[in-house]
């Protein structure tokens, strides 16, 4: 055992004054238990004295809803608080000098010195630091650029580093207690990955503790309690700041760190390694686990000192039923004597995945860690073979990683003198994607992805496969010939453009059935993916041996396929695969389609008894055909959630997909649409990341992840997600407006909107969306000739899909009338739309926006007892503690009918309440933004209230979720 350091004199790291114990706890309160098991004495104004601005450069901090500053926490050398990248438009966490040292030269020395430390680490599990600097800085001599350290000098310093959405380890104990043994185990695995990272380039991080690792989404931490090892990176250690190389240090430096969580070596002021940050991760996770770090916590006496050298007893460990496996590597882990903890983080992160392993019944296999710069490659290896391996490990380590198995299948060329052979291009391409999401070995990018590369357009493969985040992509072109089909189809390694592999394939048209299933095969086997003999088999599969019936499936799939997500294009596949389902009635993949759409046209159609029986006989149908087909467990959820919303039903269901077609995101994304409409907003975000993650180019996720943001007034992510999307189906209008929206609901900015439509060159398409989406603009810029120009230019009386339910022009008329002050003119509009809007309402009884509309028209015309009771018909139909995503709607339409028939009171009650929901806004009159209160003349009605003026005057309040 060292000697004892009692007579030592330690120095503060920070202020320079003597310590009075060798806790490191001086009259500064830094070292004990600093922001992690101590009261909030620190809480109040800690930005350098007489610093009232919330801007630095270019980083604003932002305010809670009570109007303090965002703080996210705060340590020995500074407070942290959530801000904005005003120039990316993206959220940091920025951390800035502690005023009791911002006035101290060698304080913000040292600020500027663990900014650059900690910039030096880039790794998953490590948040990063990217900018470094100063404001009321002196101004730099004339021609001179003043140096870092001389900005430090002069002014006052911050810096930024990645802003982690989530909550701390200790935030998570506080709120739920102590850890079970397998959640402790899988946040230490990815902690030892962090320090793995940092011990190879020398640093250790002297300040490990629970506020300082950062646990990301809930619904990662719940996979990662039933899996036997978490691949993404969803634990994130923060505040490197302390941390510094390795060095030989002379007895008595100055003690720098958490009394708790730190180790003996590092208290007594000893040379520190990496040992040191592995016993701080073992007593964090000891204390996560029992309640109480592994050290008795005496409080500091100079007469007294704390006694370092003692082992720490198991009973807490025991106490809580931890496994004796997992408490005897956390035991060795805090161990005094350095020597007998774990060598480095590379073997503690072994030694916890084991524990995790067996905590979750994982075979015991032996099992070799090669670590890489992303944490470690597992390989499961019978025993037998491991000691002849071990010798090679040195070699292996340096070696590259395997080939990445990644691919898109890139939209053949039509060689065919006959231009509408497009469809069967486009549909072998389609079918051949169908069958390589079957292989779990690779990963596949899906059809929409793809589809930004037509094949008549030179390619960058380069470009390609960065933006797709793929090594290898197919290209093909492909000539019919009357019952005969050419296909030439190469595999092409991205990076340098070199041909892998490419065959030529000449088949009759009955042949060309099969053709997919072979190709496929042959993709998979040049890529070295290996098939079980289930996917083997899925792969293979004839989806029928009818050509006709094939070559009209195909044709649907180009109707269904479509981004216009146009009502006509739904029928006209409606059609074709019931045309070929005629021709074979066991052609399950047809059957499976037909659902499909028929449950889309049962959502903008119905609701209609007729098309839900049809849709869900044709799901059972694929089914009974081919039980392991994952398409037909898709459709089958699928049915479940458009037509009932019966969620129980469907998750089941998606989780078999998701299972037999693991490259195909959609069952995924279903995923995550369920969990939005149950109001877990977070779940679904993350959901719907991983399905970005998996097929980057497809503009379906980055639209739901912006209709996910503004439904949580989330302006700065919908505004990202909406010019995303954009880029991504850049000759699409209707995304055009959808990001024009965003600067209107952030600020109340019409001129992005109106510069999208007054480039509109017709009315914008049969559906009506875009000339009702044209309308509404013109009425929240009271430009009421216009809204006329956008009703007029609209050639049909009707505009049949607004939304899922036909909207008369005279609605849209009356409403120009109301707002401009002609009650009579809008009495008879609006008398004109009743039969329509009643009709509607009658033929489709369970329909809650035909209700909700039929209520707000009987508003308009003073319809008081019919208003509210169509209205509270929709809230009754659509319950929004059932469904978080459009329920909120019909609450939001129920009080605009109420502001509309004179219930002031209630109105505004229920919009302050609305103003802070999820899912209050929507395309739709009632949709419940701050700046749409203020423009809408459909609320002038309350304008003159008190109650709303101040809700006007004030801020938008936060959105709980």
């Amino acid at each position: 055992m060292p000697s004892s350091t009692k007579n030592q004199t330690l120095l503060c790291e920070q202020c320079g004054a003597p310590l009075r114990s060798r806790a490191g706890e001086n009259d500064c309160l830094h070292c004990l238990l600093t922001a992690g098991l101590e009261s909030e004495e620190g809480a109040g104004e800690t930005l350098p004295d007489g610093l009232a601005t919330r801007f630095y450069q270019h980083y604003e901090i932002l305010t809670r809803p009570d109007g303090s500053r965002w703080e996210l926490g705060r340590g020995a050398m500074g407070v942290t608080f959530k801000a904005r990248d005003i120039n990316l438009d993206t959220m940091v966490a920025l951390k800035i000098i502690n005023a009791r040292h911002a006035a101290r030269p060698e304080a913000r020395q040292r600020f500027l010195q663990e900014a650059r430390v900690a910039a030096r680490l880039r790794h998953p599990n490590v948040a990063s630091v990217f900018h470094f600097g100063t404001i009321n800085a002196l101004p730099p001599a004339a021609g001179q650029a003043a140096s870092a350290e001389e900005n430090a000098d002069a002014g006052d310093c911050f810096y930024a580093m990645e802003f982690v959405e989530g909550e701390t380890l200790e935030a998570r104990l506080g709120r739920s207690g102590p850890l079970t043994p397998i959640e402790a185990a899988a946040i230490g695995v990815q902690v030892a990955r962090a320090l793995a990272a940092a011990e190879h380039r020398g640093l250790v991080h002297r300040d490990l503790k629970p506020t300082n690792i950062m646990l990301a989404a809930e619904e990662e931490k719940a996979r990662a309690s039933t899996e036997a090892s978490a691949s993404e990176a969803w634990v994130k250690v923060i505040d490197f700041g302390l941390a510094q190389l390795e060095e030989t240090e002379a007895p008595g430096r100055r003690f720098l760190g958490t009394f708790a969580f730190a180790s003996p070596e590092q208290i007594e002021g000893r040379a520190l390694d990496t040992r040191a940050d592995l016993y701080s991760l073992g007593a964090t996770l000891w204390f996560a686990l029992s309640g109480q770090p592994p050290r008795k916590l005496d409080p500091p006496d100079e007469s007294r000192p704390p006694d370092l050298w003692t082992r720490p007893s198991l009973a807490p460990l025991e106490a809580r039923g931890v496994p004796p496996p997992l408490a005897a590597v956390l035991a060795a882990a805090v161990a005094p004597n350095r020597k007998e903890r774990p060598p480095s983080a590379i073997e503690f992160g072994r030694q916890l995945q084991k524990c995790l392993d067996d905590l979750a019944g994982v075979p015991r296999e032996k099992v070799l860690w090669f670590p890489q710069m992303r944490g470690w490659k597992r390989i499961v290896l019978p025993t037998g073979i491991v000691a002849g391996l071990i010798a090679l490990v040195s070699v292996f380590i340096l070696a590259d990683a395997p080939r990445e198995k990644s691919i898109a299948v890139l939209p053949f060329r039509n060689l065919s003198g006959d231009p509408a052979n497009a469809f069967f291009a486009e549909g072998i391409q389609d079918d051949i994607l169908s069958r390589l999401v079957k292989i779990r070995d690779l990963k596949v990018i899906s059809r929409f992805g793809a589809a930004r590369y037509p094949a008549d357009v030179p390619r960058d493969l380069q470009k390609v496969g960065s933006a797709l985040g793929v090594r290898h992509v197919v290209e093909g072109s492909l000539r019919r010939s009357g019952d005969h089909v050419f296909l030439q189809v190469a595999l092409i390694d991205t990076r340098d453009g070199r041909e892998i592999w490419a065959q030529g394939y000449s088949r009759n048209l009955a042949d060309a059935i099969n053709l997919q299933g072979e190709l496929a095969t042959d993709i998979a086997n040049a890529l070295n993916a290996k098939l079980s003999p289930e996917e083997s088999a899925g792969v293979r599969a004839t989806p029928t041996r009818n050509p006709d019936a094939f070559v009209l499936y195909l044709r649907g799939r180009k109707y269904e396929n479509s981004l216009l997500y146009a009502i006509s294009d739904y029928e006209a596949a409606e059609v074709l695969y019931s045309q070929a389902i005629a021709l074979d009635p066991g052609f399950a993949l047809a059957h499976a389609r037909l659902a499909s759409s028929l449950s889309i046209l049962y959502r903008v159609r119905g609701p209609s008894e007729e098309l839900r029986e049809r849709a869900y006989g044709e799901a059972r149908e694929a089914l009974r055909l081919r039980p392991e087909l994952g398409e037909a467990h898709l459709v089958s959820a699928l049915c479940s959630y458009r037509i009932d919303r019966d969620f129980e039903t469907a998750l089941p269901e998606l989780k078999k997909a998701r299972r037999l077609l693991p490259n195909d995101a959609e069952a995924e994304s279903f995923i995550a649409y369920i969990n939005r409409r149950r109001g877990h907003w977070r779940e679904a975000r993350a959901g719907l990341e991983r399905c970005l993650a998996h097929d980057p180019g497809n503009v379906t996720y980055q639209e739901e992840l912006y209709t996910t943001a503004y439904l949580l007034r989330d302006w700065p992510a919908a505004e990202v997600h909406a010019a995303r999307a954009e880029a991504l189906g850049p000759s699409q209008t209707l995304l055009k407006v959808q990001r024009a929206l965003v600067p209107l609901w952030k600020e109340g900015d019409l001129e992005p909107l109106q510069k999208v439509f007054a480039a509109l060159p017709t009315y914008g398409g049969a559906e009506g969306i875009l000339a009702w989406m044209r309308w509404d603009a013109a009425m929240l810029a009271r430009d009421f000739p216009k809204a006329q120009e956008a009703i007029d230019t609209f050639p049909y009386d009707t505009l049949p899909s607004v939304y899922s339910g036909p909207v008369p022009k005279s609605y849209l008329e009356g409403c120009i009338a109301l707002a401009s002050g002609d009650p009579a003119r809008a009495r008879e509009k609006f008398e004109a739309a009743r039969p329509s809007y009643e009709a509607e309402a009658l033929a489709h009884p369970e329909s809650a926006l035909r209700h909700a509309r039929l209520g707000l028209l009987y508003a308009y015309m003073g319809r008081r007892a019919e208003a509210i009771r169509e209205g509270q018909r929709a809230a009754e139909l659509k319950p929004a503690d059932q469904d978080h995503f459009e329920g909120t709607e019909e609450l939001c339409n129920l009080a605009l009918i109420h502001a509309r028939l004179g219930d002031n009171d209630e109105a505004i009650s229920a919009i302050e309440k609305l103003l802070q929901t999820p899912g209050g806004v929507f395309f739709y009159e009632a949709s419940m933004s701050l700046w749409e209160l203020r423009l809408r003349w459909q609320w002038d009605t309350l304008r003159s209230e008190p109650r709303f003026q101040k809700l006007l005057a004030g801020k938008e309040p936060a959105t709980v979720f």
